[in-house]
């Protein structure tokens, strides 16, 4: 049931919905838009021009149809400032993957003339999360630059119970495996003269990762460790941003990642499944009033909307697909210093486990909430 999903099992686990609510309602783009409010996650090129000192945090639910039960997630805090006019400083934790499932089976082997009958229980759990820190800052009023550092940590537990017999006799498999890394972001943003259009690249690179795994057998007392390193993969992402009217804005995201294919050969759960290249590209629209002082919350409500197509690395007979539409809407308060953002999103993946399970249809919510305060700013005296 992690991210309400039949897939999510496999590989490291399906990923979290990292990104801020305002991208999740913009079709999950967002690299090459500005938010003084809100920190927008995608690209650390834009962690400057802050308005205001803030502190961030949103959570989600998601329901998988024909499965009872509703998934909330906490997605993660941050908190940003800004240091002058050209700079800005931002830090938070979120979740990157989460993967939770089980499953039982029966089956036979035979030894010499005996045909030995047992059944299994299997369950997993885990997931890998990540801090991070960084800044923008704004060399031209034109060009903007950013680095953000990730330090990514996590943890997975495969457990397995074998009664053979009838349960007669008992076996014992337990895996604990434990995921650090490091990893650098680089961003950078460039805005048309007219500041109608803007342009981002940005860049994940891994520093280090590994792998430290701790086994524990029972047929009698029994344990083993292992120490490895991960090709965790790197990313690549495009963004556009063309404001098309004085409240209309047109955005567009574009990611390929570089996936060695045995990244998960040590992650199995019970079958073999191989990595490729991922990729994904969304669209979004969003009208944003300029804000005026005395209007209402209501007055000052942003609409959005959005639709996104993205491939996963997981890859097993035909992969993993999933498309999607977002709507959202974000609702800025108390002088226009704080915001509650609120998306949804309707996706279909379509993916291996089709013959078995069908298409899944998935319905989540998210919300978000950033306080903000005029800290760390400079005020002319008149």
């Amino acid at each position: 049931m992690g991210q309400n999903s039949n897939y999510s099992s496999y590989g490291f686990g399906l990923p979290a919905p990292y990104l801020s609510v305002r991208s999740l309602g913009l079709g999950n783009t967002g690299a090459a838009i500005s938010d003084s409010l809100s920190l927008n996650i995608a690209n650390p090129a834009l962690w400057n021009g802050f308005a205001t000192t803030s502190l961030q945090g949103q959570a989600g639910s998601s329901m998988l149809e024909n499965q009872q039960g509703i998934l909330t997630q906490f997605l993660g805090f941050s908190v940003k400032f800004p240091v002058g006019d050209k700079v800005g400083l931002a830090m938070g934790i979120t979740p990157v993957t989460r993967m939770e499932g089980g499953k039982s089976f029966t089956d036979s082997s035979s030894f010499g003339a005996t045909v030995v009958n047992y059944s299994s229980d299997v369950q997993v759990s885990g997931g890998i999360s990540q801090f991070f820190i960084g800044g923008g800052y704004r060399i031209s009023p034109r060009f903007q630059l950013g680095l953000k550092a990730q330090v990514y940590f996590g943890n997975y537990l495969t457990k397995m119970d074998t009664d053979l017999d009838d349960g007669s006799i008992k076996s014992y498999f337990k895996k604990y495996t434990i995921v650090q890394g490091v990893q650098i972001g680089t961003g950078s943003y460039w805005i048309s003269k007219d500041r109608k259009s803007g342009l981002a690249l940005y860049l994940d690179y891994p520093l280090k990762f590994e792998s430290y795994r701790m086994y524990d057998f029972y047929f009698g007392d029994d344990s083993t460790t292992s120490h490895q390193a991960i090709p965790y993969p790197a990313m690549f992402q495009l963004g556009v941003r063309r404001q098309i009217s004085k409240s209309l804005t047109f955005s567009a995201d574009v990611s390929h990642s570089i996936v060695s294919g045995s990244l998960l050969k040590d992650f199995y759960v019970l079958e073999k499944t191989e990595a490729k290249n991922p990729f994904y590209i969304g669209f979004g629209l969003e009208k944003e009033k300029p804000y005026r002082p005395g209007t209402t919350i209501w007055q000052q409500m942003a609409l959005r909307g959005g639709a996104y197509y993205k491939s996963e690395m997981i890859y097993q007979s035909g992969g993993l697909k999933e498309s999607g539409i977002s709507i959202g809407v974000g609702l800025p308060f108390m002088q226009n210093l704080n915001r509650i953002d609120l998306a949804i999103v309707a996706a279909i993946r379509d993916g291996f486990l089709n013959n078995t399970y069908g298409k899944e249809k998935v319905l989540s919510v998210y919300i978000s909430v950033t306080t903000g305060e005029l800290w760390f700013r400079k005020f002319k005296r008149f």
